[in-house]
Order: C-alpha cells, then sequence, then structure tokens
C-alpha cells in the first residue's frame, strides 16, 4: 500500500524533492560514466599489441606461484602502499 500525502504536509514534499533530485544526479553521474567509458572504447589497440601472442608460465615457476600464493600477497602489498598513499594526503595524519 502506498503513503498517500496530504496537501498540508510538506515534508512528504520535500521526501518527493530529495528523491527527484537524487534521480536526476544518479542520472547525470551514470551518462557522464558511460560517455567517458565509450570515450575509452574508442581507442585503438597499438600495433605492437595486436599480435602479441600468449604467454605461459613454465611449470616449475606456476607451482611456486600457486604454492605461495603471489597473486594475493602482490594484492595485500598494492593495498597497503595505496592506503600509505592516501593516508599520507591527509593533512595532520601523514
Amino acid at each position: 500500500m502506498q503513503n498517500e500525502c496530504s496537501w498540508y504536509d510538506p515534508s512528504c514534499a520535500l521526501t518527493w524533492l530529495s528523491d527527484e533530485l537524487k534521480a536526476i544526479f544518479l542520472w547525470l553521474y551514470d551518462a557522464m560514466l558511460s560517455g567517458f567509458a565509450a570515450v575509452i572504447e574508442a581507442i585503438p589497440v597499438p600495433d605492437f599489441l595486436a599480435n602479441i601472442h600468449s604467454f605461459t608460465l613454465p611449470p616449475m615457476l606456476s607451482w611456486a606461484v600457486s604454492s605461495f600464493n603471489l597473486p594475493f600477497g602482490i594484492g595485500v602489498i598494492v593495498t597497503a602502499y595505496t592506503a600509505r598513499f592516501i593516508l599520507r594526503r591527509i593533512p595532520f595524519i601523514g
């Protein structure tokens, strides 16, 4: 059941206005990101990357990478450096 508002209830009108402004902002944000994605997709692939062959690791190296869980470790290190970089930009903290 929908909540109906009476004509003398200004909070209902302000709630509606707030919801409409949020919807307009989200529409504008979506349009900007879609335009940016279209621009990025329009960039052609360089010629030297068009004919590149697939790269495979040797079996021994592949075993070591999976044994030491290297992708997770690299992810943790990159996240830590990123957090450090961001925190150093905040005044009175870095």
